[in-house]
């Protein structure tokens, strides 16, 4: 393969040799990346070598093969922490909370997962997120598990998986995680997959207040529907377009009954869609945004859930604040700084 092909990166446009690395290329059009970043397709083909998810690939393993244009992001490395079970909650019948508490921060984009081993089980990948009520701890990993009476992590849980286990964490991983950005944000979760969108959700309200979230949590049955105290700070933090719902049974109100897919607002290519949960749904929403031409970050995980839905909520829940965690203090912070002219 021979020729020259133009790459257009972040803005600027550069003239390469078919055949040259991707890395190369952003070096030419004038910056320097290291070996670990990743980029992504956005029009385009990449001759790509090795593993890559979607439209995304670690630089190292793309060539140019023709024009396209590229978008190149950092992520946090992977490393290997250890930790120690701190705490089990149910949260629903079949659905625990988990909190880790680390040797040490591991840093994560909201949306990642970790491979979380106990001792003497397989690895579980697990999403961090924050408890119900939006707080976390700087040393702590808290997640949320669904409860399988044949797993070999979940089925332990309270019995030889108790307080004080100890537990390596590894990661962080995946490419569906919240970048910066305009347009409106659409996040959609099906199960156990509320885990990631809480942590998207609360991420970009305190540190993108100026995109608009459109929030559709759903589950196959009713009673899954443990989120409700999440979206309930997410009203009062003045999102309002949040739909719940369940889609084996009708939920009582303001859940609504039905599938995720059938509470999506009518998408456009300034929409972001992050999805997470059931395969079918994950697979649907990324069919919609190819056909609307909407941007799609998912991963589907866990055993597929019959039809996930979703429903319309405004305002719930009434009671007094929670105070804040340290990790909002640092994203309150980052919020003020960036709105501030010149921030």
């Amino acid at each position: 393969m021979s020729g020259q092909a133009e790459i257009r990166i972040e803005g600027k446009t550069v003239t390469v040799p078919v055949g040259t690395g991707a890395l190369e290329a952003a070096s030419r059009a004038g910056f320097t990346l290291h070996d670990e970043c990743f980029v992504e397709l956005v029009e385009g083909t990449l001759d790509v070598v090795g593993s890559h998810e979607d439209n995304i690939v670690l630089a190292r393993h793309a060539r140019i093969n023709g024009p396209a244009r590229l978008r190149f992001e950092t992520r946090p490395r992977e490393i290997k922490v250890t930790g120690v079970l701190a705490d089990i909650t149910e949260l629903a019948a079949g659905i625990a909370q988990i909190v880790i508490r680390t040797s040490q921060p591991i840093p994560y984009l909201p949306g990642q997962y970790l491979a979380v081993e106990f001792a003497g089980f397989p690895a579980r990948m697990l999403a961090p997120t924050l408890t119900l009520d939006g707080l976390r701890e700087l040393d702590q990993m808290v997640f949320h598990m669904r409860c399988h009476p044949e797993g070999a992590v979940s089925s332990a849980l309270g019995q030889a998986i108790r307080p004080g286990r100890k537990v390596t964490l590894r990661g962080p991983y995946g490419h569906a995680f919240l970048r910066r950005g305009e347009g409106r944000l659409v996040l959609v979760s099906s199960g156990t997959g509320f885990a990631p969108l809480w942590s998207i959700a609360v991420a970009a309200r305190l540190g993108q207040p100026h995109r608009p979230l459109h929030i559709i949590a759903s589950a196959r049955d009713p009673r899954d529907l443990y989120m409700r105290p999440a979206l309930d700070w997410l009203a009062k933090h003045g999102v309002e377009d949040i739909t719940l719902a369940a889609s084996a049974a009708a939920p009582m109100p303001p859940a609504r009954h039905g599938r995720a897919i059938a509470f999506l607002p009518r998408l456009g290519p300034s929409d972001t869609i992050h999805a997470f949960g059931a395969a079918m749904m994950v697979d649907q929403l990324r069919q919609v945004a190819a056909q609307t031409g909407a941007r799609c970050y998912a991963n589907a995980f866990g055993p597929a859930e019959a039809g996930p839905s979703a429903t319309g909520i405004r305002r719930f829940f009434p009671g007094t604040p929670k105070p804040a965690s340290p990790v909002h203090a640092q994203i309150e912070a980052l919020a003020a700084r960036l709105s501030r002219p010149g921030g």
